[in-house]
């Protein structure tokens, strides 16, 4: 495949990646609202949890998946049947159905954001990764970061049903791209590399092994912020309201503005280890302050919250920049062990949740105690790190 013609898919891939953004988005803070309609919260948690769980063994078969059908028309299966799941958990009222629409939505959304992934990995060269990676994640937060206002207008005049048909509306053109665009896109060798033989060729890589640890650190702090900050904030006596409406796009910030510059800085000026390291310092320090600072004042939690995704921006891009320097289009698993982690993070989140819920009672900040310790300790874990440059 020529240059140019690279450069077009890319570009087609970054605006299937705000398409996915919106799709993702738009329901993101409203999901475990509308479930508790019908299931008590620890009814949720576990939904959560198993849906998590289902994507994680989904996207161990991804390659083979990837190398039966083609990239191209795997990822129209996908799409489709996102479209219909999506649409039939905001209709049902029927709480058996929900479930199984709602595990079913979650899985296929994961596999979604692998192929993604698989797409932009294919279009990359190894000079402007870092550039390449830093586009994605802007454009993935940028739609994450529109999405609750629009979800929030949706419900505001309609209901739940309409706010996923929305959702699902996004995936149309998602589904017009990939099937005009990607006719003649190079079938990857994935070479049938299983994720149990992904996992243990990274952790024979030192480097590698460091870095996916880092993400999954990453993904953690994402489900614990996404779990139980809003829940700490509001004990202290801040509105779900604000925390969504004032504090919540301000601290989403630093995540659509900083990733692109953050990449282009690791492929241009500066290694990886060294921002990767100062943002895991930020996100220690602003972890840490959930547990001293007790203020119900929300400029004071903007400024931490800002804070803390600046750290965040620094981590995920360099985490993203240096696993995807270090393998290349073939490895599908090595993709998807790493797009992984967010399920990973999400199940290892919620069973502590579940360990430790009768502390949480009393002394909620304990949460933030050992996600604040995890990261410490994760900075040493990345010391020895090689950079790449």
């Amino acid at each position: 495949m020529d240059d140019t013609r690279k450069k077009k898919l890319l570009i087609v891939t970054y605006v299937l990646t705000l398409l996915y953004a919106l799709h993702y988005g738009i329901p993101l803070y409203a999901t475990s609202i509308y479930l508790n309609q019908y299931f008590g919260t620890s009814i949720i948690s576990l939904l959560y949890m198993v849906g998590s769980i289902g994507a994680l063994l989904s996207s161990i078969h991804i390659s083979q998946y990837i190398h039966k059908f083609h990239t191209k028309t795997f990822a129209i299966i996908i799409t489709i049947a996102e479209i219909i799941s999506i649409t039939l958990f905001g209709a049902t009222n029927n709480p058996y159905f929900l479930v199984l629409f709602f595990i079913t939505h979650f899985i296929l959304q994961t596999l979604l954001y692998v192929i993604l992934n698989v797409f932009v990995e294919s279009f990359s060269k190894q000079a402007n990764t870092g550039s390449i990676r830093g586009m994605f994640l802007t454009l993935l937060n940028v739609g994450i970061l529109i999405s609750p206002a629009i979800g929030g207008f949706v419900l505001e005049k309609y209901s739940f049903s309409i706010l996923y048909l929305l959702a699902a509306f996004t995936l149309i053109p998602f589904l017009f791209l990939v099937h005009h665009f990607f006719k003649h896109i190079k079938q990857p060798a994935t070479h049938s590399i299983d994720t149990i033989g992904a996992l243990k060729k990274v952790w024979k890589n030192r480097n590698l092994k460091a870095i996916l640890v880092t993400a999954f650190i990453m993904e953690c702090f994402y489900a614990v912020m996404i779990i139980y900050s809003s829940i700490y904030l509001n004990a202290l006596g801040i509105p779900l309201s604000v925390y969504l409406g004032v504090i919540l796009p301000f601290a989403l910030l630093p995540l659509v503005l900083l990733p692109y510059e953050l990449g282009y800085l690791a492929d241009k000026k500066f290694g990886e280890k060294e921002i990767l390291i100062g943002g895991l310092c930020l996100l220690a320090f602003t972890t840490f302050l959930f547990v001293i600072v007790k203020s119900s004042n929300p400029l004071i939690w903007i400024a931490i919250l800002i804070t803390s995704r600046i750290g965040a921006a620094c981590v995920e891009t360099m985490a993203f920049t240096y696993y995807f320097k270090k393998i290349n289009p073939e490895d599908a698993s090595l993709t998807a062990l790493f797009s992984n982690t967010r399920a990973s993070a999400t199940i290892a989140v919620g069973a502590v949740g579940i360990l430790i819920s009768p502390l949480l009672v009393d002394n909620p900040e304990i949460i933030f105690i050992i996600l604040g310790s995890v990261i410490l300790w994760c900075i040493s874990y990345v010391l020895p790190l090689k950079d790449t440059r």
